[in-house]
């Protein structure tokens, strides 16, 4: 069935509880009501598709009529202190697993390995194993963190290479080992500099 025309959006007052749908805004991480600016449904047993203003960013998002809402929550947390390649890469793999694109975010948190080690000296081009090498004889890594660093790397490595996707938990902990280094390399150095008192 087609778009019915614009007669069929109602544009709710502001008034009444159509007018407010409380969400958390992809756009600035704020939990809040969201001012309903049109809502629209085929019939009554159809759910509402909702589009929604942030009213702390003024940044636009929809609500979808299975209830999701577009853009979704970037996944992990945000860190201080990156580099800008890091960075980027970073919001990518977040944003990846909003999307629910697993394989894409295992590949991603692979390729952040590179990034790290050569942001901190290491040779572009070089293998994964000659990175977390790399990264162990800098004191990046130490000891307690080799195995799980190892994992980024087994997991980037599987998503091309085998049949089966990751699913979301494999994704997730390949996403949140990336934080953890990303975390220790970067974002702690950031926070003592930020706070140390200057001379």
């Amino acid at each position: 069935m087609g778009f019915p025309g614009h007669g069929s959006v109602t544009k709710p007052s502001g008034q009444d509880a159509m007018s407010w749908h409380t969400f958390s805004c992809a756009h600035c991480g704020t939990k809040g009501s969201g001012a309903v600016i049109a809502y629209y449904r085929e019939n009554e047993k159809q759910a509402y598709r909702r589009w929604l203003m942030c009213t702390n960013c003024n940044d636009a998002s929809a609500i979808a009529k299975n209830g999701n809402v577009y853009p979704g929550i970037p996944f992990g947390p945000r860190i201080e202190g990156l580099p800008n390649e890091v960075s980027q890469a970073y919001e990518e793999a977040r944003q990846c697993m909003s999307v629910n694109a697993f394989t894409a975010c295992e590949l991603i948190c692979r390729k952040l390995l590179m990034h790290v080690a050569v942001e901190k000296g290491g040779k572009e081009g070089d293998t994964f194993a000659a990175y977390l090498s790399h990264l162990e004889s800098q004191g990046y890594v130490t000891p307690p963190m080799k195995g799980w660093v190892d994992l980024i790397r087994q997991h980037g490595n599987k998503a091309p290479h085998r049949i089966d996707a990751p699913d979301q938990a494999r994704a997730e902990s390949t996403l949140m080992f990336t934080v953890e280094l990303l975390r220790l390399t970067y974002e702690m150095d950031y926070l003592a500099k930020k706070y140390t008192p200057g001379p």
